[in-house]
């Protein structure tokens, strides 16, 4: 690993990748949450557990599923209970299972129309075709460890 720092280059092209997830990121959970008061971190967890874990699941797999922390997981988590959008419950001795509550998945219903128009306005629409394939080829690449 070198330790001299990035080119001029290689710095436009870092914060040129982060910038665009960020933004995009932003302005979907910034219309979510004007729509329907979900954050973008609501969303992603009460998407997962529907869609994986139809509606419960290990904290754990839970955390594994949306790549965060310990900490930022359970710091959402609490403040999405204080809102009845989830609840945890004791499995064994050492599995929190997080649960789905019928206020959670009644707001998640209402934020999925929200989410899908606003990713097609700020994301879709904005690209053709072949930026869309290059943007899914370039994630593929760098989502491989290899």
């Amino acid at each position: 690993m070198s330790s001299k720092g990035l080119s001029p280059r290689e710095l436009r092209i870092w914060y040129a990748f982060r910038m665009m997830g960020e933004d995009v990121l932003a302005r979907v959970g910034r219309d979510m949450t004007q729509a329907t008061g979900i954050s973008g971190p609501d969303f992603a967890v009460l998407s997962r557990l529907a869609a994986i874990g139809r509606g419960e699941m290990r904290q754990q797999e839970l955390g594994e599923a949306l790549g965060w922390d310990k900490s930022r997981l359970s710091h959402q988590l609490t403040r999405m209970h204080e809102r009845a959008l989830v609840e945890r419950r004791h499995g064994n001795a050492q599995t929190v299972l997080v649960v789905l509550t019928k206020l959670g998945r009644e707001r998640l219903e209402a934020a999925r129309p929200v989410h899908a128009e606003s990713v097609r306005r700020h994301l879709l629409s904005r690209l053709s075709p072949e930026q869309i394939d290059m943007i899914v080829r370039v994630s593929n690449l760098l989502g491989d460890e290899g």
